[in-house]
């Protein structure tokens, strides 16, 4: 793909930036600087990450996963900033679920812990992360808004803090992984996701695509599982 072709893509921002213009929705601003951004970002990301293949080292590409972590925490920090300690929050979980995730891969022979495996694959699964531990953030701060009088009318018949958040709990996994399993019950019917079209695109078989697909989606799937209950268990306290 040449840089005429890339930048031609550009022209698909035309239309959302005619539609706020023409309806006064006052978006224009965001869209040019989240597409710029976007641009930037994913360009100099590849060069990094070109860079990074060359040498062929496993140090620095965990030391890349990791700075991707801290930077995927902060971004969560910055919702969840009515808690205490919410970046240090985020980032255990975030850290969790890529470690299992990635044990997991090694474990059982999925990937090899390459840079050309690990980095892509550990970049979706601490994408989703982030998704799902800033979308925990505020669904418990909104959840407990909402039942605090049915939350203390427990505490007030003997329950500790803990059997009091059982419901809070419970309503926010369960609404963490509504995104993730409407998603799983469509795929492959509506959606073609994005590692599976890349991957044929750039000619793989297929029937591979789909199996790293699943991999990734089924990694996914865990992760919210367990970044949101992670999450859930260590914020609550905070709300005592």
């Amino acid at each position: 793909m040449s840089s005429g072709s890339l930048l031609a893509a550009f022209l698909f921002m035309t239309v959302p930036l005619w539609l706020s213009y023409k309806q006064q929705l006052g978006i224009s601003k965001d869209i040019v600087i989240a597409s710029i951004r976007a641009f930037v970002q994913l360009m100099g990301i590849g060069y990094l990450i070109t860079l990074v293949f060359s040498i062929k080292s496993p140090v620095v590409f965990t030391l890349l996963i990791l700075l991707m972590i801290i930077i995927a925490a902060r971004t969560c920090a910055r919702r969840g900033g009515v808690f205490h300690h919410s970046f240090r929050i985020a980032f255990f979980a975030i850290i969790t679920a890529e470690i299992v995730s990635v044990i997991i891969w090694i474990l059982f022979d999925i990937v090899s812990y390459e840079a050309q495996y690990i980095l892509p694959m550990s970049g979706m699964i601490i994408g989703s992360s982030m998704v799902a531990v800033s979308l925990t953030f505020d669904r418990l701060k909104r959840e407990f808004d909402s039942t605090k009088e049915m939350i203390m009318g427990k505490l007030a018949l003997g329950a500790t803090n803990r059997q009091a958040s059982q419901d809070l709990i419970e309503a926010e996994v369960k609404a963490s992984l509504i995104p993730n399993v409407g998603a799983m019950k469509v795929i492959g019917l509506v959606q073609l996701p994005g590692m599976m079209t890349g991957a044929i695109i750039a000619g793989a078989s297929p029937v591979i695509a789909v199996k790293y697909q699943l991999v990734i989606l089924l990694t996914i799937f865990g992760n919210a599982a367990i970044t949101s209950i992670m999450v859930s268990f260590l914020t609550y306290p905070a709300f005592f």
